[in-house]
């Protein structure tokens, strides 16, 4: 009897245990949408490039509590406005060129929740994200640039803040393009500001 007593008092433990450890590990999956404005830096005389708007939808999967990292993917569609400043010398006559780079972005995310301890209620982090980018296509434009002129594969720096209310988040940062986008001996590195807003569950 004091054997059997023993090993349900172990299993007890050992549940208790789990339990616990299941109470500080924070699992949770994220669904959002959100826009973007983006810009290339231009090291030409050429061409000059204004910021655009686009769009972004993704999903990905989170874990811990203080600390904490992410994983996910996302469909972006960054959408970029070069001016061609050769066709002119009156400003207003410079030609707008207008084209967008649909893509595939793996952000990886390290972060840290200020208020950890309120966290199924509200939070507060801030984050930085290695985001390796694969091309999928261009849009249509005028400027002539296919997919074939930009590299298939990208790598981002990626840094934001981000607010956890209830069942409800929002994020905000910046991504930089430490690749160049356009296959030339122009610097043609993107970069982006964006807003999300989704759910997590």
């Amino acid at each position: 009897i004091a054997q059997t007593d023993s090993i349900q008092g172990s299993q007890q433990n050992t549940k208790e245990e789990k339990q616990k450890k299941d109470r500080k590990r924070k699992d949770e999956f994220k669904v959002y949408a959100g826009l973007n404005v983006n810009e290339i830096s231009i090291s030409s005389d050429k061409y000059q490039s204004v910021f655009a708007p686009g769009f972004l939808l993704g999903a990905s999967y989170k874990r811990g509590r203080f600390f904490y990292w992410e994983i996910g993917a996302r469909y972006s569609n960054p959408v970029y406005n070069i001016n061609d400043l050769s066709q002119s010398s009156n400003p207003s006559n410079i030609l707008d060129g207008v084209f967008s780079v649909r893509s595939v972005d793996v952000p990886i995310t390290f972060g840290i929740n200020v208020l950890s301890i309120t966290s199924r209620i509200v939070g507060l982090r801030f984050f930085v994200s290695a985001v390796p980018t694969f091309a999928l296509g261009v849009g249509s434009n005028d400027l002539g640039i296919t997919k074939d002129d930009i590299n298939n594969f990208m790598m981002f720096g990626q840094g934001g803040i981000g607010v956890d209310v209830a069942f409800l988040f929002l994020e905000a940062g910046l991504n930089y393009g430490f690749t160049d986008m356009i296959k030339n001996d122009v610097q043609s590195k993107p970069y982006q500001l964006f807003l999300s807003l989704g759910f997590r569950f």
